[in-house]
């Protein structure tokens, strides 16, 4: 009887034995499975990590729709500022170019209003014809600091534009003041429609501007606003720049 038992029981370890053996495999393989994916999840954090920075860098321009505008951000580096420039504020965007659009671009320095191309003071511009097939500029817009005075300067494409300006806009603390960009760092490529009038930048102060007597001015702040708009709609943009039309689209034919 006692053989017996002691058969059984050699049986029971003998077929036992492999399944010890198949958990311990299986085991080692989660631990290594696990391990591997531990690994994998790190190096995928990295990866979009450093995707974010290069694209932060360079400005991933996303364009679904050629037939549209799209703008993207470009980070500045301090260390791209050039020597003798005291201090400088820089904000570049790659811009996609419709085929067929002219790019017009305007400057109002003075007084600006908070949501148009209205004011009073000096302007300026520039525009170049259209071409059959859609094109990509890169848009720069600094304030520069440099002997003593603060300057304004943009480039895009081929063409550029300087101006002085005023002593009494402060530029020390951009904290004080109200700046409007079409898309900041940290958000995707942003689309428009041909028929819109872009603001590319606007700098003010968030208090109304003062009359000579005192009084404030009716919708009007010391300040900087760049517009891009298209050839078709020069006439359209200049009658709402000048107050004659509530919109470009409005006193478009």
């Amino acid at each position: 009887m006692l053989h017996i038992v002691l058969l059984d029981f050699h049986l029971f370890a003998t077929s036992s034995r492999p399944l010890r053996i198949i958990r311990i495999t299986l085991s080692l393989a989660a631990i290594v499975g696990l391990a591997g994916s531990i690994g994998y999840s790190r190096q995928l954090a990295q990866l979009r990590h450093t995707h974010a920075e290069l694209r932060e860098q360079v400005g991933l321009l996303e364009v679904e729709d050629p037939t549209k505008v799209a703008i993207a951000c470009v980070s500045y580096s301090e260390e791209d500022i050039p020597p003798g420039v005291d201090q400088a504020y820089v904000w570049q965007y790659r811009i996609h170019i419709p085929a067929n659009y002219g790019p017009c671009y305007k400057t109002q320095r003075g007084l600006v209003t908070a949501d148009s191309p209205h004011g009073r003071g000096s302007s300026g511009g520039s525009w170049s014809g259209s071409n059959s097939e859609a094109k990509e500029v890169l848009a720069t817009i600094a304030l520069i600091h440099a002997d003593g005075k603060w300057m304004f300067c943009r480039t895009t494409g081929g063409s550029s534009s300087t101006a002085t300006m005023p002593d009494e806009f402060g530029l020390d603390a951009l904290e004080d003041l109200v700046i409007d960009v079409p898309v900041k760092p940290e958000h995707a490529t942003r689309t428009f429609e041909t028929d819109e009038a872009i603001c590319l930048f606007r700098i003010r102060e968030k208090s109304l501007a003062k009359k000579r007597n005192g009084d404030p001015e009716i919708d009007l702040y010391q300040g900087l606003v760049v517009y891009l708009f298209s050839d078709k709609h020069r006439d359209a943009f200049e009658a709402w720049a000048r107050g004659k039309a509530e919109s470009m689209q409005e006193a478009t034919p």
